[in-house]
């Protein structure tokens, strides 16, 4: 607290929304330091011994965190540690591990960390999203394994004892596994982005955070009293009393307006027109269907599958997932349940798998549906599993990167020969189950047409499809700005897409970012989509903002959209509705809402 003179103003990006202010807490990450000795080749086979020991213990240690972040958080989130468990298992990393113990006969410590740090330099320089988002979890998961190798505790954000304002270079998965959120007041990152795992961790336990802020490390010491914004990405060093009593004010706004968000939830998903719309939430199994999930969602839009195959570390049998699926179905009850079938590949891959060789792209590579109609088995062992869940709930079966109409057509003979095999076995299930497309490549988006008249719904994932669409990698900063939802490129696919649907009468749902963002909100209605499918966290703002609106009104917004040739121009009247409908209720000042 000080005069203005005094103030500083760091500035980021806004990756978690909410207002702290406290004293900062430094964590840093120093690396581990590994002594390196001669060994004899007589004592390499004890150093295999002691590595496979520590990798055993790691394993063991990996999936602790994941079930405490799993029973705190949420099952999605904890899903970041699949990723730990396949960079563990990674042959690659372990064959280099023992190419340099038997070649230059150091230490089994010295050789392993030596073994990363020559994948974390490779990896940075490769132009994969993938392997580059990575990196954090290969130091990660390495600093662990060395750390049992020594016999050596890590240092975690439990010693944060009172609240504090955790600062760092950049966080790793594993530092959130004993927080304390009690003494976490607020988050921020010289590194990282907006799809980073601090990101990602922050807001699933709502704790403000601002993440990409240069210089945040040299600008501040252990215990300096600063404020962030986590709504604009700011954060304020030394912030005077001027900047605080706004900042009081700012806070109690945005806690009011969360609490009038909260107050639409008991009410009909209506438009004061009387259209109805479905909103629905994602999720990546049964713990995320919570008592207030249950009552709230209009159903399941997307049960991510592949998930649970990654925590299994193998192909699961049909009578697990059959298990998996019903305790989804039952426990969604008469709310219907979209299961989108093994989307594996790309970001989310197998360890210890041959099945998947590594590729120069694997996000348009062998994945999805392309190894599912490749592999009869592991596909129809999850049709028969998905088909007999369906006795017992509202399911929908849905087939993830389709790009060709053929591949539409043979994912549902697929379909059809299990449901053969089940009468055979004499076994229940409906047999008028719905089966939908997702529509992620523009192959798929140019024939919707084709594809909506061969399936009963279709689901957008606008995340993927804005990427291939533009052909960019959107984790990439040298092109990271070509990623624009907003523009005309993106709006006008978009609409060409859900009018092609509803021509042929089948239903639309979107169930990527935009989906859960209220700026698109009213567009996406607007041309026609009838299902918004997202994180829980974000369904109460859509649902009060959508039922303040008129469908005359978003099919005017959705015209006028469609008409401007520009990305700031979109964007700017996309807020300009927004705005009007938030402040004409709400009967707030024009404050920034929504960035």
């Amino acid at each position: 607290m000080n005069d203005e003179s005094h103030e500083n103003i760091l500035r980021g990006l806004s990756a978690s929304d909410g207002i702290a202010m406290g004293n900062v807490f430094i964590v840093s990450h120093g690396d581990v330091e590994v002594s390196h000795y001669k060994i004899t080749e007589a004592n390499t086979a004890e150093e295999i011994k002691r590595f496979e020991s520590a990798l055993v213990q790691t394993r063991q240690d990996i999936l602790a965190i994941k079930n405490e972040i799993s029973d705190r958080v949420g099952h999605s989130e904890a899903g970041i540690f699949d990723a730990h468990l396949m960079v563990l298992e990674d042959v690659a990393l372990i064959e280099e591990t023992f190419n340099i113990l038997h070649s230059e006969l150091y230490n089994i410590d010295y050789c392993y960390q030596k073994a990363a740090q020559k994948f974390i330099d490779a990896f940075g320089s490769i132009d994969d999203p993938f392997m580059r988002e990575r990196i954090s979890d290969i130091k990660d998961v390495s600093r662990r394994v060395i750390n049992n190798l020594l016999g050596k505790k890590g240092s975690k954000l439990n010693l944060v004892s009172e609240p504090k304002i955790v600062i760092a270079e950049d966080f790793l998965p594993s530092d959130f596994a004993l927080l304390d959120s009690k003494n976490i007041l607020g988050l921020a990152t010289e590194k990282g982005s907006l799809t980073s795992h601090t990101a990602i961790m922050a807001r699933s336990m709502k704790i403000p955070c601002v993440v990409a802020v240069n210089g945040l490390m040299s600008s501040l010491n252990q215990n300096d009293f600063i404020l962030i914004d986590g709504y604009t990405g700011s954060i304020y060093e030394n912030p005077s009393e001027k900047t605080l009593r706004r900042y009081e004010e700012v806070d109690s706004t945005h806690k009011q307006i969360e609490f009038l968000y909260n107050t639409s939830l008991p009410f009909p998903n209506k438009m004061l027109s009387g259209q109805e719309y479905k909103l629905s939430v994602n999720i990546s199994g049964s713990d995320d269907l919570t008592e207030e999930v249950l009552h709230n969602m209009s159903g399941v839009g997307l049960f991510r599958t592949e998930n649970y195959f990654i925590d299994s570390g193998s192909f699961p049998s049909e009578e697990n997932q059959f298990l998996v699926y019903r305790q989804v179905a039952e426990k969604a009850g008469n709310k219907p349940v979209v299961i989108r079938t093994l989307d594996l590949g790309g970001d989310k891959n197998f360890a210890n798998f041959n099945v998947f060789k590594k590729e120069q792209n694997p996000f348009m590579g062998y994945r999805a549906i392309r190894f599912c109609l490749d592999h009869e088995d592991v596909f129809l062992n999850q049709l028969r599993a998905i088909l007999r869940a369906s006795a017992f709930g509202k399911i929908k079966i849905l087939f993830p990167m389709i790009s060709l109409p053929n591949e539409l057509r043979k994912a549902k003979e697929f379909v059809e020969k299990a449901k053969a095999q089940l009468i055979e076995q004499g076994k229940d299930f409906d047999k008028n189950i719905q089966i939908g497309a997702m529509i992620e490549v523009p192959s798929a988006a140019l024939t919707t047409d084709i594809l909506a008249k061969m399936c009963d719904f279709i689901s957008i994932g606008t995340n993927d499809l804005i990427q291939y669409m533009y052909a960019v990698d959107r984790v990439n900063d040298k092109v990271a700005y070509l990623y624009e939802p907003a523009s005309p490129a993106i709006v006008r696919v978009l609409n060409t897409i859900v009018s092609a649907a509803n021509a042929a009468n089948c239903e639309v749902c979107v169930c990527g970012e935009i989906a859960a963002d209220p700026v698109f909100a009213s567009l996406l209605l607007g041309m026609g989509v009838q299902e918004l499918s997202m994180s829980y966290s974000s369904l109460p703002q859509i649902k009060f903002l959508l039922r303040k609106v008129e469908m005359n009104e978003l099919q005017k917004l959705r015209d006028e959209v469609l008409s401007i040739d520009n990305a700031r121009g979109v964007m700017g009247k996309l807020k300009e509705f927004y705005h009007s409908k938030i402040h004409k209720f709400l009967n707030l000042p024009n404050a920034n809402l929504h960035g």
